[in-house]
């Protein structure tokens, strides 16, 4: 009996885009926050007159976060519809 492992329906481009948008993700949730709570930084709020609340320090800025884990999804949606339509595309025509 041959034990070799089923082979993956996944070519380059699956794997680069996969690899990317999960990269970009996990960097934006896990690598910035462990680094956010290692650094110590404290996110407290000083009142400025004529100006309001501000938030005084923080090792990135909440922007710069949101900003990689949304284009980590965008690249994980766009992969999501190519490979539904390379799927669309290599069904056979139904009479």
């Amino acid at each position: 009996m041959d034990m070799l492992p089923p082979r993956s329906a996944y070519g380059w481009f699956d794997d680069a885009a996969l690899a990317t948008g999960l990269g970009l993700v996990l960097l934006g949730l896990v690598v910035m926050g462990f680094f956010e709570t290692l650094a110590g930084s404290a996110h407290f709020t000083e009142r400025i007159p004529g100006v309001g609340v501000v938030i005084v320090h923080t090792s990135f800025t909440p922007h710069l976060r949101a900003y990689i884990i949304a284009l980590g999804f965008l690249i994980l949606l766009v992969w999501g519809v190519s490979r539904v339509g390379r799927a669309i595309i290599a069904s056979p025509a139904e009479p």
